[in-house]
């Protein structure tokens, strides 16, 4: 079961997570197509920027509502955008220069856009539907060192290796801290100005394409122009500004490749995060349950057994776990919990049994040593008087030494019987065969024979039996046995005028039956009564006679059980005491003499 329940939780708890790692990828897949996004719009406004810009704008009577970051991205490309009706005529304009027309001839416009005729600005067409209103917006775009690149080739002069400028060109050159750089046919540099040091000399047609067109790649833009009159090529290239840095945080590195870390970052991020949740979540969940169950074992090992706390209704339980909540998430461990809490219940009890038993057996060991070698010292004393020489007894003396010696060693005789007895009864070793008998005749037989002896008054035992027939199956000798023993308690732990009455009484289901032995006397405390059944709780000395040997209770509570009953006493100091036979299984259903019950019951 708690197998099953691990593989469960785990299992869903796995699967959940793997789900949130394929949300996170997804989320970090949307984001990375996002910056490549505009990354392209950076690099080139047109036509990703100006899809965007429509998807984005709201429309309203005078056209379109423009989103002002995309506008602001247009300013910053150096682009600007007309929106164009079906005849040509400009609708509206974003950051269109004032040398643009109002309206275009649709053959003139494609000669624009297709170069067939010379135009100022490199243009693009893009025509896109939003909202059933079809749009014609028109794009022109114009590096912003082409004007620059156009006076440096009209202005420059090449002297010896070296380029030589005018003053106005020269302070143009000075606002963008750039360096100059003319090529021959073959990419050999012929002259430069202000060229650092670790810049090439030399390029190839490869190094001129990458670098315009990744040249956001290396931290500086580079523009070209070709001279047709001379051949020369001129290059000119300047550092990215502060907003283009700040764009690309590793120098040297493609923007897309940056893109492409940054999310695997993040996913591993949030993946590492995910999992350390998951190992508190675990620790928490699983691993504070293990950690009582291991500290709770370790307690047993030692021998330290939690205390049951008071009886509370509901059959409250108790409980390794401190708090009800914490009960709760340990729910996937409660069979544990709750087999650790009957192994401490059994492992108290059967120390508090074995507590018991020893302070019982030490008892045993000091009442029957007493009673043992009080009778042994009065028959070795007689023994030395009758061997001493220097005496002379008569025939009435020896007679009398002798009848002293006979009682004492019959009370000896008893008290060893006694014992093996109940030894015997626990152990199973007494094979018996039971008899279906009137238990009236044979109640009212042994009472007669209990209660005939000369130290006992006539009329102190009354004794009632039912009009109906009680039969159940006995062994009349330990049934005599039984009411013998309750008879001689009765009396010889109460004043002289103590009266027992003896009641048999039928049980409401025709088949049950008790006998109730109800003295008058001066009753018993609380811990004699708890007791009363103990094998020699009351021991007696030979000062008290030979009556009893001190196991006639716990004689007579092994003879019942054996006889398939139970007995059961009730006393108040004052009120006199009730001890009661009790047979209220079926009959012929006996407790078995050897039930380890039965032996815990019995010290």
């Amino acid at each position: 079961m708690v197998r099953r329940r691990l593989a469960v939780r785990f299992g869903l708890q796995l699967a959940g997570a793997g789900l949130l790692l394929v949300v996170l990828a997804a989320v970090i897949l949307v984001w990375i197509l996002a910056k490549f996004e505009e990354i392209e719009i950076r690099r080139n406004f047109a036509p990703t920027g100006i899809s965007r810009l429509i998807s984005k704008s709201q429309t309203d009577d005078n056209g379109l509502i423009a989103d002002p970051v995309l506008l602001e991205r247009l300013r910053q490309d150096g682009g600007w955008l007309q929106s164009l009706d079906d005849d040509g005529n400009v609708i509206q304009s974003f950051n269109a220069p004032g040398d643009l027309p109002e309206r275009y001839v649709p053959g003139q416009l494609m000669d624009y856009w297709i170069g067939g005729e010379p135009y100022p600005y490199r243009l693009g067409l893009w025509i896109q539907e939003k909202e059933g209103v079809t749009y014609t917006l028109l794009y022109g775009s114009r590096s912003p060192t082409e004007d620059l690149l156009s006076r440096l080739i009209d202005d420059g002069k090449l002297e010896d290796g070296r380029l030589a400028f005018s003053a106005a060109t020269l302070e143009m050159l000075g606002q963008r801290d750039g360096w100059v750089q003319v090529l021959d046919r073959n990419g050999h540099e012929i002259a430069s100005w202000e060229r650092p040091e670790e810049s090439p000399t030399t390029y190839a047609l490869q190094d001129l394409a990458l670098q315009i067109a990744n040249n956001d790649g290396v931290g500086t833009l580079m523009d070209t122009r070709y001279d047709q009159k001379t051949g020369y090529t001129w290059v000119y290239q300047y550092p990215m500004s502060e907003a283009q840095r700040h764009a690309m945080p590793i120098p040297g590195m493609m923007p897309e490749v940056q893109v492409m870390i940054g999310g695997l970052v993040a996913f591993l991020l949030g993946a590492l995060l995910l999992f350390i949740v998951l190992s508190i979540w675990y620790a928490n969940r699983f691993g504070t349950p293990l950690i009582h169950i291991l500290g709770a074992i370790r307690r047993l090992g030692a021998g330290v057994y939690p205390e049951l706390p008071p009886q509370q209704p509901k059959r409250r339980k108790f409980s390794f776990r401190r708090k009800d909540s914490r009960k709760r998430r340990n729910r996937i461990f409660g069979e544990v919990f709750e087999s650790l809490e009957t192994l401490t219940a059994a492992l108290r009890t059967g120390r508090e049994a074995a507590e018991r038993t020893q302070r019982t057996r030490e008892e045993w060991i000091a009442g029957v040593t007493h009673d043992m070698k009080t009778p042994l010292a009065s028959i070795q004393g007689y023994a030395h008087m009758m061997a001493a020489g220097k005496y002379s007894w008569t025939e009435e003396e020896v007679r009398k030494f002798a009848s002293v010696i006979l009682e004492k060693s019959e009370y000896m005789d008893k008290l060893i019987n006694d014992l093996s007895l109940t030894y015997r009864l626990r152990s199973g070793d007494l094979p018996v065969e039971f008899e279906m008998l009137d238990v009236r005749d044979l109640l009212q037989e042994a009472v007669i024979r209990a209660s005939g002896r000369p130290e006992y008054e006539a009329g102190k035992v009354q004794c009632s039996v039912p009009s109906t027939t009680v039969l159940s199956e006995l062994h009349p000798p330990w049934f005599e046995r039984i009411v013998d023993n309750l008879v001689a308690n009765a009396f010889l732990h109460n004043p002289p005028e103590t009266v027992l009455s003896i009641a048999l009484t039928h049980g409401a289901d025709g088949q049950s039956w008790r006998i109730d032995f109800a003295d008058n006397g001066k009753g018993m405390d609380e811990e004699t009564l708890e007791r009363l059944f103990d094998r020699y709780y009351r021991g007696l000395n030979t000062e008290s006679g030979a009556e009893g040997s001190g196991l006639g209770m716990a004689v007579a509570k092994e003879l019942v059980q054996a006889m398939g009953g139970r007995i059961e006493a009730h006393s108040e100091l004052g009120q006199g005491t009730v001890v009661s036979l009790i047979w209220d299984r079926r009959d012929g259903e006996r407790i078995r003499l050897a039930d380890p019950q039965a032996e815990k019951d019995v010290g």
